[in-house]
């Protein structure tokens, strides 16, 4: 999970801000299990979990759609 947050420079994909500013955090696919992804470092991002909630209730910008998988 080191590696995910690493190779994020330790950001939210989806608003920008700091991993570790207080709010928890959620493991993203960005290719779903059921759809083909995987549980390798590629495959996941960490987003804070009103930003996870965002991009799965299609309230996020095509941008952060892109950024986030």
């Amino acid at each position: 999970m080191y590696k995910v947050a690493e190779n994020q420079g330790w950001k939210c994909p989806v608003c920008g801000e700091h991993l570790f500013n207080g709010e928890e955090l959620h493991t993203h696919h960005k290719v779903r299990v059921k759809d083909g992804g995987s549980d390798k470092v590629d495959n996941l991002a960490h987003l804070h979990k009103s930003c996870h909630k965002h991009v799965h209730t299609g309230n996020c910008t095509a941008r952060q759609k892109a950024i986030a998988g």
